[in-house]
């Protein structure tokens, strides 16, 4: 008989720009000792110089790694964005983490921002599409028995 409860931990799919990978890092041992399941971008994508590759290699590049992360997110419970400062923009999202939210929402996973988006293009869109804004602080998260 099923009733209805997870038999895994509640997974996170961390998302935020390739600068910010350590700290996505951290924020998945963080929530591991919180008892999550966390989930950070391949390492792979934060070295590359996608400058330098030929157009085509760098759209096949980019189609894979969005297409794997955007598996991740479907397969999460919830879409953790870490929005760091960035170019001077406190909260930085960038279109690739933008991208990845909007994923999260149109999957009806709850979206939360590490930090307040601060004044950039996209700014309303994140807000109108987040479910909370943590101020930093991961107790802001739902507890682990109230995701379902």
């Amino acid at each position: 008989m099923k009733t209805g409860r997870k038999t895994q931990p509640n997974r996170i799919a961390i998302c935020g720009s390739m600068t910010f990978l350590s700290n996505m890092e951290i924020l998945a041992h963080k929530l591991s000792m919180l008892g999550y399941q966390p989930n950070t971008p391949v390492p792979e994508e934060e070295n590359l110089d996608w400058d330098e590759l030929p157009t085509a290699k760098a759209i096949a590049l980019k189609k894979q790694f969005l297409s794997g992360y955007f598996e991740t997110i479907r397969e999460s419970d919830i879409v953790l964005i870490a929005n760091f400062k960035k170019h001077g923009v406190d909260g930085y999202i960038g279109a690739n983490t933008l991208m990845e939210a909007a994923c999260g929402y149109a999957l009806h996973k709850p979206v939360y921002l590490l930090f307040a988006p601060g004044s950039q293009n996209c700014r309303l869109e994140a807000l109108a599409i987040a479910s909370g804004v943590l101020e930093g602080d991961l107790a802001g998260l739902p507890p682990l028995d109230a995701i379902v």
